[in-house]
């Protein structure tokens, strides 16, 4: 009898297992299938991640009942430091992280983390908790709330690393313009919301996102290669941090110094105003993108533009004292595109050396958090008369003169350009083909111009494919790893290919095949 009831328990639970087995494959197959029929709908999970920041750092509909803005300026603080160390840990330690990166347990468990968070900080306040609760219990709360969101949206944020660093980069660049398009509508939806629909949906902000990431069920756009490849960062992409540190520390300053102090509607306003510039901005990218999507000097100019832009509002601050919300909002708009800008940049970069996703794009976040830290603890020194208005000005015109000369010299369209090297970017529409196979199979405008020019310098076999390699930015080294031959080879090679060819660097070579895209196109 014993053994009769042993065996029925045995089999109802193989019963039980096989029945959750069924329920996960059907669920499997039902994001699958969501992922074939809408596959830029994982993309949006950033978009999410955008409007929350955008939220969080203007106050927004969660701080209307504080007189000031010293709670938005200490949710910075605390919230992007936990940020800044998070994303050093995982820069450091890119070989742990990139295993559990991609998992949407690990995506889930970032939403849930950042979700809690975000509930310290819209309650831990008198206005919510009320005059029982002491002070600074509640501050303990806020600043956990800001430590758990810090954490939380920056492990979603290292999970777009390899969705959209496995894009081609105008592919990219028009998913980020997307992402930043869904996060207006968000802010201006939530704001119309009665307050606490719009606090609840503030709350739930990270978990949708992260079920966004999530529909991303197989690997069909290179996203594991991208996270588990590593690469060797050159010194030019040492001077871009420094660059970017530098600005993000004038952009931050900025708007600290404009809006410090003042009302929370102010900052509101401002950001409003802002929102609604940043639309047709975003359409005008889109749009340039479908236009000239196989050019990369599109980047270089991009990134000029929002640096001189940065530059004027500097001026008018040092020189004019522009503390108004029209100098606000266009430190706002100037904020988001050179963000947009810089991420656009790391995603080529991850694009172009095929890995690093994790190392490339966590350093570049934290350039950016590192930057707007600096400035936070200048603004609250500045806040607390530490620092004299005149003295602040000295300070903010000196940056402002760092960073011209960061744009002029350091750090300039040639540069930008001889680190953002050609890439083979295939059929963008394919890129976006959920079977992954259009991307796969079809060549590219780039490798059919470099076939071209082989063809009609009458390269050979083996020189063709060493062309191809050169054109794509890879070392000889590399090149040598890939065709399984020595160096020596290679180097002899790519002398001959120089002298048929007549070009005399890798400049001149990609030049060349520019021209070709340029003529076919």
């Amino acid at each position: 009898m014993a053994i009769c009831e042993e065996n029925g328990a045995a089999q109802s639970q193989r019963a039980q297992s096989k029945t959750t087995a069924n329920m996960a494959e059907r669920f499997s197959d039902a994001l699958t299938s969501i992922d074939r029929q809408a596959p830029s709908l994982t993309y949006l999970g950033l978009g999410c991640w955008i409007a929350w920041n955008t939220i969080a750092f203007s106050g927004s509909f969660w701080l209307h009942e504080t007189e000031n803005s010293n709670i938005t300026e200490n949710l910075m603080l605390v919230h992007l430091l936990a940020c800044f160390v998070t994303l050093l840990l995982v820069a450091l330690f890119t070989d742990r992280f990139s295993k559990w990166a991609a998992k949407n347990r690990a995506t889930l468990l970032g939403g849930l983390v950042a979700a809690v968070g975000t509930f310290l900080i819209c309650n831990a306040r008198n206005e919510v908790m009320g005059a029982a609760v002491p002070h600074s219990l509640l501050t303990v709360l806020f600043n956990s709330g800001c430590v758990l969101s810090g954490i939380g949206t920056t492990m979603l944020f290292i999970r777009s690393a390899a969705l959209f660093g496995a894009l081609p980069p105008h592919r990219a660049l028009y998913r980020l313009a997307e992402c930043t398009l869904l996060s207006i509508a968000t802010y201006f939806i939530l704001n119309g919301c009665p307050q606490p629909i719009a606090v609840a949906a503030f709350i739930a902000l990270p978990v949708v996102g992260a079920a966004l990431f999530c529909i991303r069920r197989k690997d069909v756009r290179g996203e594991k290669q991208v996270l588990a490849t590593p690469v060797k960062l050159t010194p030019r992409f040492w001077v871009l941090l420094a660059s970017i540190g530098l600005c993000s520390t004038a952009l931050e300053l900025i708007r600290a110094y404009v809006l410090i102090s003042v009302p929370p509607t102010f900052a509101v306003g401002a950001n409003a105003v802002s929102q609604l510039i940043e639309i047709p901005l975003m359409i005008a990218i889109m749009a340039a993108v479908l236009l000239a999507r196989s050019r990369r000097d599109g980047f270089a100019k991009m990134y000029s533009i929002a640096a001189c832009a940065l530059t004027v509002l500097i001026v008018c601050i040092a020189m004019f004292s522009l503390n108004t919300p029209a100098v606000a909002s266009g430190a706002w708009v100037v904020c988001t595109c050179y963000n947009m800008v810089v991420w656009a940049m790391l995603y080529y970069l991850v694009y172009q050396w095929r890995g690093g996703a994790l190392r490339i794009v966590a350093l570049g976040n934290a350039a950016l958090a590192g930057g707007t830290l600096v400035a936070s603890l200048l603004a609250m020194a500045y806040q607390a008369s530490h620092i004299s208005d005149s003295v602040m000005k000295a300070i903010i015109a000196l940056i402002g003169v760092a960073v011209l000369v960061d744009v002029l010299f350091v750090f300039s369209e040639k540069q930008i350009n001889g680190m953002l090297l050609p890439v083979d970017e295939g059929s963008a529409d394919a890129a976006d083909d959920a079977s992954g196979v259009g991307a796969a199979r079809q060549p590219g405008r780039w490798k059919l111009a470099c076939e071209e020019v082989a063809r009609a310098a009458g390269l050979s076999a083996r020189e063709t494919e060493v062309f191809l390699g050169l054109a794509r930015g890879r070392t000889a080294q590399e090149i040598a790893d890939r065709e399984v031959v020595s160096i020596y080879t290679i180097r002899a090679h790519t002398r001959s290919i120089y002298a048929k060819l007549d070009v005399h660097s890798k400049k001149e070579l990609a030049a060349l095949v520019q021209k070709q895209v340029d003529q076919a196109g």
